[in-house]
Protein backbone atom coordinates (compact mmCIF):
# COMPACT_ATOMS: atom_id res chain seq x y z
CA UNK A 1 0.00 0.00 0.00
CA UNK A 2 3.07 2.59 1.21
CA UNK A 3 3.80 2.08 -3.05
CA UNK A 4 0.56 4.26 -4.35
CA UNK A 5 2.17 7.06 -2.07
CA UNK A 6 5.50 6.64 -2.76
CA UNK A 7 5.92 9.61 -4.34
CA UNK A 8 4.15 11.72 -1.97
CA UNK A 9 6.05 10.48 0.59
CA UNK A 10 9.17 11.36 -1.33
CA UNK A 11 8.08 14.95 -1.79
CA UNK A 12 8.17 15.27 2.06
CA UNK A 13 10.82 13.84 2.77
CA UNK A 14 13.75 12.53 0.24
CA UNK A 15 15.05 9.94 2.37
CA UNK A 16 11.75 8.17 1.42
CA UNK A 17 13.24 7.62 -1.91
CA UNK A 18 14.62 4.60 -0.67
CA UNK A 19 11.02 2.77 -0.23
CA UNK A 20 11.58 2.14 -4.27
CA UNK A 21 13.98 -0.67 -3.51
CA UNK A 22 12.24 -4.02 -2.59
CA UNK A 23 15.03 -4.93 -0.71
CA UNK A 24 14.60 -1.71 1.77
CA UNK A 25 10.98 -2.55 1.78
CA UNK A 26 11.45 -6.30 2.59
CA UNK A 27 13.81 -5.25 5.58
CA UNK A 28 11.18 -2.87 6.92
CA UNK A 29 8.81 -5.75 6.62
CA UNK A 30 10.78 -7.94 8.74
CA UNK A 31 11.14 -5.80 11.60
CA UNK A 32 7.42 -4.48 11.30
CA UNK A 33 6.25 -7.93 11.39
CA UNK A 34 8.53 -9.00 14.30
CA UNK A 35 7.06 -6.13 16.28
CA UNK A 36 3.36 -6.72 15.70
CA UNK A 37 3.81 -10.52 16.28
CA UNK A 38 5.36 -9.82 19.85
CA UNK A 39 2.65 -7.69 20.41
CA UNK A 40 0.04 -9.64 19.34
CA UNK A 41 1.32 -12.52 20.96
CA UNK A 42 1.05 -11.57 24.66
CA UNK A 43 -2.41 -10.65 25.11
CA UNK A 44 -3.66 -13.98 22.78
CA UNK A 45 -1.49 -16.63 24.81
CA UNK A 46 -3.58 -15.51 27.45
CA UNK A 47 -6.95 -15.34 26.39
CA UNK A 48 -6.48 -18.69 24.97
CA UNK A 49 -5.29 -19.91 28.03
CA UNK A 50 -8.25 -18.54 29.78
CA UNK A 51 -10.38 -20.10 26.72
CA UNK A 52 -8.85 -23.56 27.43
CA UNK A 53 -7.41 -23.80 24.44
CA UNK A 54 -4.71 -26.29 24.71
CA UNK A 55 -2.54 -29.51 23.86
CA UNK A 56 -3.88 -32.90 24.82
CA UNK A 57 -1.03 -34.84 25.18
CA UNK A 58 -3.54 -37.99 26.32
CA UNK A 59 -5.05 -38.24 23.02
CA UNK A 60 -1.74 -38.82 20.91
CA UNK A 61 -2.37 -41.61 18.20
CA UNK A 62 1.14 -42.97 20.18
CA UNK A 63 0.60 -43.74 23.97
CA UNK A 64 4.83 -43.34 23.85
CA UNK A 65 4.26 -39.99 22.17
CA UNK A 66 1.63 -38.99 24.89
CA UNK A 67 3.90 -39.88 27.93
CA UNK A 68 6.92 -37.87 26.39
CA UNK A 69 4.17 -34.72 25.84
CA UNK A 70 2.97 -35.60 29.59
CA UNK A 71 6.33 -35.49 31.00
CA UNK A 72 7.51 -32.11 28.85
CA UNK A 73 4.78 -30.63 30.64
CA UNK A 74 2.73 -29.38 27.28
CA UNK A 75 -0.72 -30.48 28.36
CA UNK A 76 -2.70 -27.23 27.99
CA UNK A 77 0.02 -25.29 25.83
CA UNK A 78 -1.81 -22.91 23.73
CA UNK A 79 -2.82 -24.05 19.99
CA UNK A 80 -4.03 -21.08 17.19
CA UNK A 81 -0.80 -19.22 17.67
CA UNK A 82 -0.86 -19.37 14.08
CA UNK A 83 -3.37 -16.80 14.13
CA UNK A 84 -1.61 -14.02 15.74
CA UNK A 85 1.13 -14.99 13.19
CA UNK A 86 -0.96 -14.92 9.77
CA UNK A 87 -2.32 -11.62 10.91
CA UNK A 88 1.84 -10.00 11.26
CA UNK A 89 2.06 -11.00 7.94
CA UNK A 90 -0.62 -9.61 6.14
CA UNK A 91 -0.48 -6.44 7.83
CA UNK A 92 3.26 -5.91 6.74
CA UNK A 93 2.60 -7.44 3.10
CA UNK A 94 -0.57 -5.22 2.66
CA UNK A 95 1.66 -1.92 3.68
CA UNK A 96 4.98 -2.52 1.94
CA UNK A 97 4.74 -4.68 -0.68
CA UNK A 98 2.46 -3.23 -4.70
CA UNK A 99 -1.06 -4.19 -4.22
CA UNK A 100 -0.85 -4.31 -7.80
CA UNK A 101 1.58 -7.24 -8.35
CA UNK A 102 -0.70 -10.41 -9.22
CA UNK A 103 2.00 -12.68 -7.57
CA UNK A 104 1.54 -10.96 -4.02
CA UNK A 105 -2.56 -11.37 -4.37
CA UNK A 106 -2.20 -14.57 -5.22
CA UNK A 107 0.12 -15.44 -2.07
CA UNK A 108 -2.04 -13.21 0.09
CA UNK A 109 -5.75 -15.23 -0.80
CA UNK A 110 -3.44 -18.45 -0.34
CA UNK A 111 -2.11 -17.53 3.40
CA UNK A 112 -5.61 -16.28 4.06
CA UNK A 113 -7.75 -19.44 2.96
CA UNK A 114 -5.21 -22.32 4.30
CA UNK A 115 -5.58 -19.95 7.25
CA UNK A 116 -9.36 -20.03 7.02
CA UNK A 117 -9.00 -24.22 6.66
CA UNK A 118 -6.57 -24.22 9.49
CA UNK A 119 -8.50 -22.04 12.33
CA UNK A 120 -12.03 -24.02 11.51
CA UNK A 121 -9.68 -26.95 12.04
CA UNK A 122 -8.25 -25.84 15.15
CA UNK A 123 -11.86 -24.34 16.19
CA UNK A 124 -13.43 -27.55 16.10
CA UNK A 125 -11.06 -29.16 18.15
CA UNK A 126 -11.72 -26.43 20.63
CA UNK A 127 -15.21 -26.86 20.85
CA UNK A 128 -15.05 -30.73 21.40
CA UNK A 129 -13.59 -30.04 24.82
CA UNK A 130 -9.85 -30.45 23.41
CA UNK A 131 -10.41 -33.20 21.46
CA UNK A 132 -8.28 -34.43 18.15
CA UNK A 133 -11.34 -34.85 15.71
CA UNK A 134 -11.77 -31.22 13.89
CA UNK A 135 -12.59 -31.05 10.28
CA UNK A 136 -13.29 -34.39 8.23
CA UNK A 137 -10.59 -35.75 6.35
CA UNK A 138 -12.63 -34.45 3.14
CA UNK A 139 -13.40 -30.78 4.95
CA UNK A 140 -9.97 -30.48 5.11
CA UNK A 141 -8.82 -31.77 2.07
CA UNK A 142 -10.68 -30.67 -0.36
CA UNK A 143 -11.09 -26.75 0.03
CA UNK A 144 -7.08 -27.28 0.69
CA UNK A 145 -6.96 -28.74 -2.74
CA UNK A 146 -9.01 -26.51 -4.35
CA UNK A 147 -7.02 -23.46 -3.01
CA UNK A 148 -3.61 -24.95 -4.08
CA UNK A 149 -5.26 -25.80 -7.72
CA UNK A 150 -6.75 -22.16 -8.19
CA UNK A 151 -2.76 -20.66 -7.21
CA UNK A 152 -1.09 -23.04 -9.50
CA UNK A 153 -4.12 -21.91 -12.23
CA UNK A 154 -3.27 -18.31 -11.49
CA UNK A 155 0.30 -18.56 -12.30
CA UNK A 156 -0.02 -20.10 -15.34
CA UNK A 157 -2.48 -17.87 -16.94
CA UNK A 158 0.05 -15.14 -15.38
CA UNK A 159 3.06 -17.04 -16.71
CA UNK A 160 0.73 -16.46 -20.40
CA UNK A 161 -0.78 -13.54 -20.08
CA UNK A 162 1.66 -11.02 -18.56
CA UNK A 163 4.72 -11.57 -20.32
CA UNK A 164 6.53 -13.60 -17.97
CA UNK A 165 6.62 -17.03 -19.51
CA UNK A 166 9.05 -18.00 -17.29
CA UNK A 167 7.03 -18.44 -14.27
CA UNK A 168 5.81 -21.63 -15.78
CA UNK A 169 9.50 -22.77 -16.39
CA UNK A 170 10.85 -25.57 -14.56
CA UNK A 171 14.54 -24.85 -13.77
CA UNK A 172 16.42 -27.93 -12.63
CA UNK A 173 19.35 -27.84 -10.00
CA UNK A 174 22.79 -27.34 -10.86
CA UNK A 175 22.87 -27.49 -14.45
CA UNK A 176 23.68 -24.24 -16.03
CA UNK A 177 20.51 -23.17 -18.93
CA UNK A 178 18.42 -26.64 -18.12
CA UNK A 179 14.89 -25.81 -17.60
CA UNK A 180 11.35 -28.04 -18.75
CA UNK A 181 8.73 -26.02 -20.57
CA UNK A 182 5.23 -26.80 -20.12
CA UNK A 183 3.61 -23.70 -22.40
CA UNK A 184 5.03 -26.01 -25.36
CA UNK A 185 3.06 -28.66 -24.71
CA UNK A 186 -0.46 -26.28 -24.20
CA UNK A 187 -3.03 -28.22 -22.75
CA UNK A 188 -1.66 -31.36 -21.51
CA UNK A 189 1.43 -29.15 -20.57
CA UNK A 190 -1.24 -27.02 -18.30
CA UNK A 191 -2.27 -29.76 -16.70
CA UNK A 192 1.23 -31.34 -15.59
CA UNK A 193 2.52 -27.71 -14.37
CA UNK A 194 -1.40 -26.90 -12.44
CA UNK A 195 -1.10 -30.91 -10.66
CA UNK A 196 2.74 -30.20 -9.81
CA UNK A 197 2.67 -27.01 -8.46
CA UNK A 198 -0.41 -27.69 -6.69
CA UNK A 199 1.48 -30.98 -4.98
CA UNK A 200 4.44 -28.79 -4.03
CA UNK A 201 2.15 -26.49 -2.09
CA UNK A 202 -0.07 -28.94 -0.45
CA UNK A 203 2.85 -31.53 0.36
CA UNK A 204 5.03 -28.16 1.92
CA UNK A 205 1.93 -27.18 4.12
CA UNK A 206 1.32 -30.43 5.38
CA UNK A 207 4.48 -31.09 6.42
CA UNK A 208 5.00 -28.27 8.42
CA UNK A 209 2.13 -29.35 10.03
CA UNK A 210 3.26 -32.59 11.01
CA UNK A 211 6.40 -30.43 12.46
CA UNK A 212 4.53 -28.33 14.86
CA UNK A 213 5.09 -30.71 17.86
CA UNK A 214 8.34 -29.61 19.85
CA UNK A 215 9.27 -26.15 21.37
CA UNK A 216 10.33 -23.91 18.14
CA UNK A 217 10.79 -27.18 16.37
CA UNK A 218 8.60 -25.91 13.17
CA UNK A 219 9.15 -22.10 13.33
CA UNK A 220 12.52 -22.53 13.92
CA UNK A 221 13.73 -24.74 10.93
CA UNK A 222 11.30 -22.84 8.67
CA UNK A 223 13.55 -19.36 9.30
CA UNK A 224 16.48 -20.55 7.38
CA UNK A 225 14.18 -21.88 4.23
CA UNK A 226 12.67 -18.48 4.17
CA UNK A 227 15.70 -16.51 4.49
CA UNK A 228 16.72 -18.60 1.21
CA UNK A 229 14.08 -18.56 -0.33
CA UNK A 230 13.31 -14.71 -0.20
CA UNK A 231 17.32 -14.57 -1.86
CA UNK A 232 16.05 -16.07 -4.37
CA UNK A 233 13.08 -13.85 -4.71
CA UNK A 234 15.18 -10.82 -5.07
CA UNK A 235 17.59 -12.56 -7.48
CA UNK A 236 14.86 -13.62 -10.10
CA UNK A 237 13.69 -9.63 -10.12
CA UNK A 238 17.30 -8.38 -10.46
CA UNK A 239 18.23 -8.78 -13.92
CA UNK A 240 21.79 -8.87 -13.18
CA UNK A 241 22.08 -11.31 -10.37
CA UNK A 242 19.14 -13.07 -12.17
CA UNK A 243 22.37 -13.42 -15.25
CA UNK A 244 24.74 -14.31 -12.93
CA UNK A 245 22.99 -17.59 -11.16
CA UNK A 246 21.69 -18.08 -14.19
CA UNK A 247 17.82 -18.03 -13.87
CA UNK A 248 15.33 -16.12 -15.15
CA UNK A 249 14.49 -12.70 -14.70
CA UNK A 250 10.75 -12.52 -13.48
CA UNK A 251 10.14 -8.85 -12.80
CA UNK A 252 7.38 -8.92 -9.97
CA UNK A 253 9.26 -11.13 -7.49
CA UNK A 254 10.50 -8.84 -5.37
CA UNK A 255 6.95 -7.58 -4.26
CA UNK A 256 6.92 -11.09 -2.94
CA UNK A 257 10.29 -10.74 -1.13
CA UNK A 258 8.62 -8.11 0.45
CA UNK A 259 5.96 -10.60 1.55
CA UNK A 260 8.87 -13.16 2.45
CA UNK A 261 10.47 -10.26 4.63
CA UNK A 262 7.21 -10.18 6.49
CA UNK A 263 7.14 -14.01 6.64
CA UNK A 264 10.74 -14.17 8.40
CA UNK A 265 9.97 -11.14 11.02
CA UNK A 266 6.59 -12.85 11.85
CA UNK A 267 7.84 -16.37 12.53
CA UNK A 268 10.67 -14.87 14.24
CA UNK A 269 8.26 -13.08 16.83
CA UNK A 270 6.01 -16.11 16.94
CA UNK A 271 9.35 -17.86 18.35
CA UNK A 272 9.56 -15.48 20.45
CA UNK A 273 6.67 -17.17 22.64
CA UNK A 274 7.17 -20.37 20.46
CA UNK A 275 10.63 -21.77 22.39
CA UNK A 276 11.60 -23.54 24.54
CA UNK A 277 9.48 -23.81 26.89
CA UNK A 278 7.00 -22.98 24.46
CA UNK A 279 4.03 -20.88 25.60
CA UNK A 280 2.20 -21.46 22.69
CA UNK A 281 2.02 -23.41 19.11
CA UNK A 282 1.19 -22.49 15.21
CA UNK A 283 -1.91 -25.04 15.32
CA UNK A 284 -3.22 -25.50 11.76
CA UNK A 285 -4.30 -22.41 11.77
CA UNK A 286 -0.41 -21.44 11.14
CA UNK A 287 1.09 -24.44 10.36
CA UNK A 288 -0.73 -24.58 7.33
CA UNK A 289 -0.33 -21.28 5.44
CA UNK A 290 2.99 -21.58 6.76
CA UNK A 291 4.20 -24.56 4.89
CA UNK A 292 1.53 -23.22 1.81
CA UNK A 293 3.71 -20.22 1.51
CA UNK A 294 6.87 -21.87 1.77
CA UNK A 295 6.09 -24.09 -1.28
CA UNK A 296 4.46 -20.65 -3.54
CA UNK A 297 7.31 -18.95 -2.92
CA UNK A 298 10.08 -22.18 -3.91
CA UNK A 299 7.43 -22.02 -6.96
CA UNK A 300 8.01 -17.69 -8.17
CA UNK A 301 11.76 -18.25 -7.22
CA UNK A 302 11.73 -21.38 -9.47
CA UNK A 303 13.43 -23.53 -6.83
CA UNK A 304 10.56 -26.19 -6.79
CA UNK A 305 13.38 -28.97 -7.22
CA UNK A 306 15.76 -27.51 -4.66
CA UNK A 307 13.05 -28.04 -1.93
CA UNK A 308 14.28 -31.12 -1.00
CA UNK A 309 17.67 -29.39 0.59
CA UNK A 310 15.49 -26.03 1.31
CA UNK A 311 12.89 -27.33 3.03
CA UNK A 312 15.05 -30.70 4.58
CA UNK A 313 13.54 -30.27 8.19
CA UNK A 314 9.98 -31.23 6.54
CA UNK A 315 11.02 -33.11 3.97
CA UNK A 316 12.38 -35.53 6.62
CA UNK A 317 9.21 -35.37 8.29
CA UNK A 318 6.81 -35.75 6.27
CA UNK A 319 8.77 -38.43 4.72
CA UNK A 320 8.81 -40.47 8.00
CA UNK A 321 5.01 -39.93 8.53
CA UNK A 322 4.88 -41.22 4.84
CA UNK A 323 7.20 -44.00 5.11
CA UNK A 324 5.21 -45.07 8.51
CA UNK A 325 1.59 -44.76 6.78
CA UNK A 326 2.37 -46.67 3.49
CA UNK A 327 4.41 -49.13 5.31
CA UNK A 328 1.34 -49.75 7.85
CA UNK A 329 -1.33 -50.41 5.00
CA UNK A 330 1.13 -52.47 2.59
CA UNK A 331 1.85 -55.05 5.44
CA UNK A 332 -1.74 -55.24 6.16
CA UNK A 333 -2.46 -56.04 3.11
CA UNK A 334 -0.02 -58.52 2.71
CA UNK A 335 -0.16 -59.99 6.13
CA UNK A 336 -3.47 -59.05 8.01
CA UNK A 337 -1.94 -57.28 10.49
CA UNK A 338 -0.19 -53.65 9.89
CA UNK A 339 3.62 -53.02 11.11
CA UNK A 340 5.02 -49.65 12.03
CA UNK A 341 8.13 -49.24 10.62
CA UNK A 342 9.65 -46.83 13.10
CA UNK A 343 8.29 -47.11 16.71
CA UNK A 344 6.53 -43.54 16.35
CA UNK A 345 6.66 -41.33 13.47
CA UNK A 346 7.38 -38.31 12.38
CA UNK A 347 11.00 -38.42 12.77
CA UNK A 348 11.15 -36.21 15.58
CA UNK A 349 9.54 -37.84 17.57
CA UNK A 350 11.36 -41.31 17.22
CA UNK A 351 14.92 -39.17 18.73
CA UNK A 352 12.67 -37.23 21.32
CA UNK A 353 12.90 -40.63 22.58
CA UNK A 354 16.73 -40.91 23.11
CA UNK A 355 17.61 -36.92 23.00
CA UNK A 356 16.66 -33.97 25.18
CA UNK A 357 13.88 -31.61 23.51
CA UNK A 358 16.19 -28.79 23.39
CA UNK A 359 19.32 -30.39 22.23
CA UNK A 360 17.08 -31.95 19.42
CA UNK A 361 15.27 -28.68 18.55
CA UNK A 362 18.62 -26.75 18.07
CA UNK A 363 20.06 -29.94 16.00
CA UNK A 364 17.09 -30.01 13.58
CA UNK A 365 17.72 -26.00 13.29
CA UNK A 366 21.22 -26.61 12.36
CA UNK A 367 20.37 -29.15 9.57
CA UNK A 368 17.59 -26.84 8.33
CA UNK A 369 20.57 -23.65 8.34
CA UNK A 370 22.82 -26.09 6.45
CA UNK A 371 19.94 -27.51 4.36
CA UNK A 372 18.83 -23.96 2.98
CA UNK A 373 22.74 -23.48 2.53
CA UNK A 374 23.21 -26.48 0.31
CA UNK A 375 20.00 -25.41 -1.44
CA UNK A 376 21.31 -22.00 -2.66
CA UNK A 377 24.67 -23.54 -3.58
CA UNK A 378 22.71 -25.49 -6.26
CA UNK A 379 21.99 -22.17 -8.05
CA UNK A 380 25.21 -21.10 -7.45
CA UNK A 381 26.29 -24.23 -9.51
CA UNK A 382 24.15 -23.43 -12.16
Amino acid sequence: MITLIQDWLQSMWQPFHALRYVSVRAVIATALAFLVAVRLGKPMIAKLRRAGVGERAALSDSDEVAKMYAAANKTGTPTMGGVFWVAAVLFATLLLADPGELMVMNAAVLLVGMGVIGFLDDFIKWKHDGGRDGLSRTAKFVPSVLLAIYVAVMLWFTAENTGRPEIAYIYVPAVKESFLDPLELGFLGFGLFVAFEAFIVLSCSHAVNVTDGLDGLAAGSALPAFAALTFALIVVDTPSLAEYWHLPTIPGAGELAVMGGAVIGATAGFLWYNASPANIFLGDSGSLPMGALLGYFALVSKQELALPLLAVVFVLEIGSSFVQIVGFKVTRRMTGRGRRLLPVAPIHHYWQRTVPEQQLVVRFWLLAAIGAALGLLTMKLR
